[in-house]
């Protein structure tokens, strides 16, 4: 039995791994002292020396430090399954998953994911990050305004890497029949603590500094899959919880989030080149060109407005629910990537604190919208 247990799912993170393991360290020691802990690293058929650094590291007597490898192919979520199953079976207090490729994460992360569950007023704590005005677009245009549309609450970051669970919501997330096992993990996590009304609290977690910001350059490549992945997920748990998030009404949605008072080092650049999304959008719309003209009207412009975007995404999430003809998700992406090139060049010139009442704003359209969701779902 142990109090605390910290999972770090892992995949080819060789450069920061022994960084986490030692700020993670850092951290209960700093914050937990009195508690058991255990560090779980499961790493998902790394090929580089991850595995090998993780193994080296040496935790203090009184932290055990397992690490799990997984011979076959993995996606995030079935690391962060093992982590969880492990936790559940050691009879784990209390549950926190930090990403392997972070650069910024201070030992105070562990005080702020897991106080809040220790103290008895959460059961998930979701991060509060300050990122690049352009970083997140997953997040941003569509995770963020959707789950805020259907619960009504309004969590800033439900995709985020870093989060505590209490030992209820391990239990609910292990028993669910649509855990997913790649990128729609995250947005799975925060779904399920929603609909079942588990306690959430948002842990501020200062700028983040990881290596995903340097996987932007070809859309194709990451962004793309990831965001089937997720969109994957949020449409079928949309449909698993029908019944429960149409019930649910507007309680908590404050003004958009200010920077002035957050000194320190910026968030890491994300660069963008919104000429390479277009062209990466157009060569994925063109596949799917008679589907569009059935979904959506087609324009001359190629542009997908604030306005426009939630329509899109509401009559593709009620296209998917009746169909499930997953090539809804391939034209969703590509209409999603004109939809963050629109946005890249809106808040191109502004400041931090402008650009996210544009995030904000985006969120309010697709609020201000949820009638027609109701309805046509």
């Amino acid at each position: 039995m142990r109090d605390i247990v910290i999972g770090i799912p892992t995949k080819n993170e060789e450069c920061t791994i022994i960084h986490v393991l030692n700020t993670v360290t850092a951290g209960l020691l700093d914050f937990f002292p009195e508690y058991d802990a255990s560090i779980l690293v499961a790493d998902g058929n790394s090929t580089d020396r991850t595995i090998r650094l993780a193994e080296s590291f040496r935790t203090p007597p009184q932290i055990e430090k397992i690490v799990m490898r997984k011979s076959g192919e993995t996606g995030k979520g079935g690391a962060i399954r093992d982590i969880m199953r492990v936790a559940s079976d050691i009879k784990a207090n209390m549950l926190a998953i930090v990403d392997s490729d972070l650069i910024s994460i201070t030992p105070s992360w562990m005080d702020h994911l897991l106080r809040p569950i220790a103290f008895g007023i959460a059961d998930f704590t979701t991060p509060r990050y300050i990122r690049d005005k352009h970083d997140g677009g997953v997040t941003k245009l569509l995770t963020y305004p959707m789950i805020t549309t259907l619960f009504g609450d309004e969590i800033r970051q439900p995709m985020g890497g870093e989060v505590g669970l209490s030992s209820e919501l391990i239990r609910c997330c292990l028993d669910h029949p649509l855990f997913p096992d790649d990128w729609g993990i995250d947005t799975f996590i925060t779904f399920v603590a929603l609909a079942n009304g588990l306690r959430i609290q948002e842990a501020p977690l200062g700028p983040k500094f990881h290596e995903s910001t340097s996987k932007y350059v070809k859309p194709s490549t990451h962004l793309l899959p990831m965001f089937e992945e997720v969109v994957i997920t949020l449409f079928r748990m949309m449909e698993h919880y029908e019944s429960v998030w149409k019930k649910h009404t507007l309680t908590r949605v404050g003004g958009a989030r200010k920077f002035d008072r957050c000194k320190g080092p910026s968030p890491t650049p994300a660069i963008i080149d919104a000429k390479i999304f277009r062209s990466t959008a157009e060569e994925r719309i063109k596949k799917h060109r008679r589907m569009l003209g059935e979904m959506v009207e087609e324009k001359p412009d190629a542009r997908v407005s604030m306005e426009e975007w939630p329509e899109i995404v509401f009559r593709f999430a009620s296209e998917y629910k009746r169909s499930k003809d997953e090539n809804i998700i391939k034209l969703l992406g590509g209409l999603w990537l004109v939809r963050y090139a629109d946005f890249v060049e809106e808040t191109r010139d502004m400041g931090l604190n402008d650009a996210e009442k544009v995030v904000h704003n985006q969120m309010l359209s697709f609020l201000e919208k949820r009638d027609l969701l109701v309805e046509i779902y």
